[in-house]
């Protein structure tokens, strides 16, 4: 990914991979076309499937096993396919390795990239040691459960903060440019890993057997009160971003006005307000909300919150991503 200032794609080394231009051609002023969208999104599912997984596990890896291990099983594959397919749309695909011979320290885009990978070994890792059997005996090897879940909870933070830290740094681009985008994503990101977690454990609820049933019942309960208490409280500091974001834009530079209108009452305010704001955070707040003080457990409510929390989470970085582009600094 290169700032839509720019004229290629993977700079911060020293070597730049060129996008293709083709794409740029056909989307205008677009220079980050969807799978940008899709790969940040499924970078944020990873990351946020990994940061509660080891969360979990910190806690209460006992009661919490069923989160930790789904969380583990879900945390290497979206974001391994969402760089595939970045790498495939390089003009010269082949040639992607280059961005990793060096790493420069004052490059946040080198930097991520290094993050990315690290993320992308770790959570390999995390992997294998969550699976039933004792793969290349790592469970027996000391400390290097407790090291891997440190390292993971380490770089799945930086995962989910690398692409608002990235944007947030472009000062040519209000809509990007404010403290309050790396925190939304952020949000945003751990949010879609817990509602991936949450739907994968809906569609398989229990084991077989009479026993393993009745120990399930007991892990399910437990798994949805976890995961409501930190779904609830997540949608809620995701709400206040959202408020801060809109009163930070509004009472800024004249820029920063011009470039809100894009969502108020401009060309992305429907999507941003029915497909993010209203889809995907207060009907998913409204559903925990109702499970949470009322106990009472429904697990298509559930799952119906997770699947919108999904879209949501696809559909603000869609936003964001291209209202950035389509918004400008205001030049005297």
């Amino acid at each position: 990914m290169e700032p839509p200032e720019a004229e290629g794609g993977f700079p911060g080394s020293g070597n730049t991979i060129v996008i293709k231009p083709s794409i740029r051609k056909r989307a205008g002023m677009i220079y980050w076309n969807y799978l940008i969208t899709i790969y940040l999104f499924s970078a944020g599912v990873s990351a946020g499937a990994m940061f509660i997984s080891i969360t979990a596990g910190f806690i209460n890896p006992v009661k919490y096993e069923r989160i930790v291990r789904t969380g583990a099983y879900i945390a290497p594959f979206p974001i391994m396919a969402g760089m595939a397919g970045l790498i495939l749309d390089l003009e010269r695909p082949w040639q992607f390795w280059r961005l990793m011979t060096t790493i420069e320290l004052k490059s946040v885009m080198s930097l991520g990239a290094w993050i990315i990978a690290l993320f992308t070994v770790v959570s390999i890792i995390y992997f294998i040691l969550n699976l039933p059997k004792n793969y290349l005996r790592l469970k027996t090897r000391g400390n290097v459960i407790k090291a891997v879940m440190l390292l993971g909870l380490i770089l799945s933070t930086g995962v989910a903060l690398y692409t608002g830290i990235l944007l947030s740094t472009l000062t040519a681009r209000p809509f990007w440019n404010t403290p309050m985008i790396p925190m939304l994503l952020f949000i945003s990101a751990i949010l879609d890993g817990l509602a991936g977690i949450s739907l994968a454990l809906y569609l398989k609820p229990s084991g077989g057997g009479e026993r393993a049933v009745l120990e399930t019942e007991e892990e399910i309960n437990n798994n949805k009160s976890f995961i409501n208490t930190v779904d609830f409280a997540l949608l809620f500091l995701l709400i206040l971003s959202v408020v801060v974001f809109i009163i930070g834009l509004g009472g800024s530079t004249e820029s920063a006005v011009s470039a809100l209108g894009i969502i108020v009452g401009g060309k992305y305010t429907a999507l941003f307000w029915f497909g993010f704001v209203a889809l995907g955070v207060a009907i998913p707040f409204a559903a925990t909300a109702y499970e949470l003080f009322n106990q009472n457990h429904r697990a298509w409510l559930n799952a119906m919150s997770a699947s919108f929390a999904l879209i949501g989470g696809y559909v603000v970085r869609s936003v964001i991503v291209n209202a950035g582009q389509l918004t400008q600094a205001v030049l005297y």
